[in-house]
């Protein structure tokens, strides 16, 4: 009786449902064939079984309730999973929009630094840039990367964002993006230097050093160290070569565009 007690106790604790359902068929052919005489039981046993018989057919119940629940519980789970996916990738979806516009913004209010290594970026894909406060500008704005940096110069490329922008709007719109940068360039410049570009109204280029014929060695104007501050800039093609600065076309028309009521004064 201790051992049939025993035995109870542990196909009680017992979960795993296939051995559920054979403890169960086992146990139920068993009290069959007692019932028709196949087999002779004690007492004791016919009840140990009778139990284990409920035991293991309310563990199979549970079972199965819990089975259908799970159902439920996952394809539930599931839906929710399909919900937050198609939220994230609306979200994912708008938070690209959002950034794009901002970049495409950006380049609205670009200066004439940066959108010299803009129209140098339009003649190839990676451009050799020094380090300084016009190229760490445009990484900030998440319009280049540099995917090699040295000491002193940087291998900048546009971002794919930045690319795609370009490549279906604004490329058809740069000469308007430049002439407005530097029309905001003009309008801010000191009188003391402003002063060297009205020559460009009249003018496609301008040397800024002297060859003495008579003497050693040469001499500079004084346009020469403002000039050669604004060499990288859209305000000048390039290459320059031999200290001679060729205005560009948008450079030339938005200095008519700030300087012609000075210029009307001046000729009278």
């Amino acid at each position: 009786m201790q051992s049939s007690k025993e035995v109870l106790e542990l196909l009680t604790k017992a979960k795993d449902m296939r051995l559920n359902i054979a403890i169960f068929l086992v146990s139920t052919s068993i009290l069959f064939a007692s019932k028709n005489e196949f087999i002779a039981l004690e007492p004791v046993s016919e009840t140990v079984l009778r139990g284990l018989t409920f035991i293991t057919l309310v563990r199979l119940v549970y079972g199965f309730v819990g089975l259908i629940y799970s159902h439920f519980q996952n394809r539930q789970e599931e839906k929710l999973k399909l919900v937050k996916a198609e939220l994230d990738a609306k979200n994912a979806e708008s938070d690209n929009l959002k950034n794009r516009e901002k970049i495409r913004s950006i380049f609205e209010t670009l200066d004439i630094f940066q959108l010299y290594i803009i129209q140098e970026l339009k003649r190839q894909n990676h451009v050799q840039v020094k380090k300084s406060a016009p190229l760490f500008t445009l990484k900030n704005f998440k319009i280049i990367y540099t995917p090699a940096v040295g000491e002193r110069y940087e291998s900048a490329s546009l971002t794919p964002i930045a690319k795609d922008i370009l490549e279906n709007e604004l490329w058809r719109r740069f000469d308007e993006l430049k002439l407005n940068a530097l029309i905001r360039f003009f309008e801010g410049l000191q009188p003391e230097e402003s002063r060297h570009f009205l020559e460009f109204m009249n003018k496609e280029s301008i040397g800024t050093k002297r060859y003495n014929r008579t003497s050693s060695g040469s001499q500079y104007y004084d346009n020469e160290r403002v000039f050669s501050h604004y060499s990288n800039s859209i305000i000048f093609t390039q290459p320059q070569r031999n200290y001679i600065y060729i205005i560009d076309p948008k450079a030339k028309e938005a200095i008519g565009f700030v300087f012609k009521d000075t210029a009307e004064a001046e000729n009278g």
